[in-house]
């Protein structure tokens, strides 16, 4: 196959573009919101600022929105703008990392570093698209904004700043989710429950975010006898463990295995488990075990079936629906929830159904949170021609796609999420490291050529194509 252009001019700069990323990854930029001149904490800011610095440097107009967000500008001929929609900011890096994780290393052709696929390589990519453009003369009619988001980990607080302050561009891609196109978001349901904590439970605790299932689970209980009536009885299980503490109080503990609430399959919730394993075992009496049940029912499976409202549509797929984190304060349990749910499904009455289950169990809904789901025709001509481009660019064949996760895509009209990650590739350390907030995060340089070459595609044919 000849290659393109673009490819050529890309292996020219290959060095330079590895050593562009790599500049990104050493900055820890974990978004911490708080007041002052940084709303997302220092890191950002110096994330940020070197963004700006970067796209200066290679001719382009930048804008500093107020430490929220900033932009890389591409200036066309007319007055609508396509926009590129990336953020800077990461996640914390948790532990259980091979090697520093904003000291990148380059192995078997992988860059490994905390936000190099979600979302620093991405956004170097775009930038290099943009940088083709500009120094290849192409004039184009829109102008090309490249955004840098620096709260996108953290409730697009950045995004939410920018629209409120700047026009939204006729159309915009986001690098930020697996090639070809990505045409609907499922909505995003957040809530917690809680009741009044009773019998021989003193605390319960599971889980380190809302929006994954989790993988430890702790509960002390006290008027047991495990040396003697209750540990005659029990069933042992190598994911349940049992601690003697003193004043005649026991831990139990078990594990599963963690995944995000976008994408559950295959998780197994520790909460669930230890829930059922102290009812089924008799180590929660009589009201502990009342308080546990909605624990293990309601969230057993991920579809909402025992919550009763499992749902699914030909657009978007399953609902799905994960128990997050379990916490006991104040002589009250709490059980936070996390939803994924399809574009066509009746809002209104998913919260009603939802209140109704957890009344059912004697527990009340405390908060809600409702993120709305987003959608394009799959059958619009820009999908369509979208798609063609990662074909030819990677030489198969991809199928546009809806999935659970959130982008920014949601927060725009006329958008898409669009790449550069590949569904179906394997990333070194499979399934438990190496994705995005997972360790040993890591990014395919090779992937990230192929990107550059679609984006500019990309953006040459959304040129013509949108209004």
């Amino acid at each position: 196959m000849e290659k393109s252009p673009v490819r050529i001019w890309m292996e020219e700069h290959r060095q330079e573009f590895v050593e562009d990323m790599m500049e990104f990854f050493r900055i820890r930029s974990v978004s911490e919101p708080q007041n002052g001149r940084f709303p997302f904490g220092e890191g950002c800011a110096h994330m940020l600022d070197a963004a700006l610095s970067m796209s200066e440097r290679y001719g382009f107009s930048v804008e500093n929105h107020e430490y929220y967000c900033g932009s890389a500008i591409l200036k066309g001929t007319g007055e609508k703008e396509i926009g590129i929609f990336s953020h800077v900011d990461v996640v914390d890096e948790g532990s259980g990392w091979t090697s520093d994780p904003y000291d990148p290393i380059i192995k078997d052709g992988w860059i490994y570093a905390r936000g190099s696929s979600d979302n620093k390589g991405p956004a170097v990519a775009s930038l290099y698209a943009l940088r083709y453009l500009k120094e290849q003369g192409k004039s184009l009619t829109h102008t090309i904004r490249l955004y840098y988001g620096c709260s996108e980990e953290h409730g697009m607080e950045d995004i939410e700043y920018y629209k409120k302050h700047y026009p939204n561009p006729a159309f915009s891609i986001v690098p930020d989710a697996s090639f070809p196109v990505c045409y609907a978001e499922k909505g995003i349901l957040e809530g917690t429950f809680e009741r009044k904590l009773e019998g021989n439970i003193i605390s319960f605790t599971a889980g380190h975010a809302n929006n994954a299932v989790p993988a430890l689970a702790e509960a002390v209980l006290t008027d047991l006898d495990i040396e003697g009536n209750h540990g005659e009885r029990l069933i042992r299980r190598p994911d349940i463990s049992l601690e003697i503490l003193e004043g005649g109080l026991v831990k139990v503990s078990a594990t599963g295995k963690t995944a995000h609430a976008a994408f559950p399959e295959g998780a197994e919730s520790a909460a669930v488990k230890l829930a059922d394993y102290l009812i089924e075992n008799g180590l929660a009496d009589s009201k502990a075990a009342e308080c546990l049940r909605f624990v293990r029912d309601a969230f057993e499976g991920y579809y909402g079936s025992g919550m009763g409202i499992a749902y699914e549509d030909n657009l978007s797929g399953k609902l799905t629906m994960i128990g997050g984190m379990v916490k006991t304060t104040d002589g009250m349990i709490s059980q936070t929830m996390n939803i994924r749910y399809p574009a066509s499904m009746d809002q209104e009455r998913l919260i009603a159904d939802i209140r109704e289950t957890a009344s059912h169990f004697g527990w009340n809904v405390s908060a809600v949170k409702n993120n709305h789901s987003h959608a394009i025709d799959p059958e619009d001509e820009k999908v369509k021609k979208l798609s063609q481009i990662c074909d030819s660019v990677w030489q198969r064949h991809f199928e546009p796609y809806a999935m659970g996760g959130g982008t920014y895509a949601r927060k725009l009209p006329n958008a898409v999420a669009y790449g550069p990650g590949i569904l179906d590739q394997k990333k070194p350390g499979w399934p438990d490291r190496g994705k995005g907030h997972q360790s040993d995060e890591c990014v395919c340089i090779e992937n990230m050529m192929k990107a550059v070459e679609i984006y500019t595609m990309a953006l040459i044919t959304l040129d013509d194509m949108v209004d």
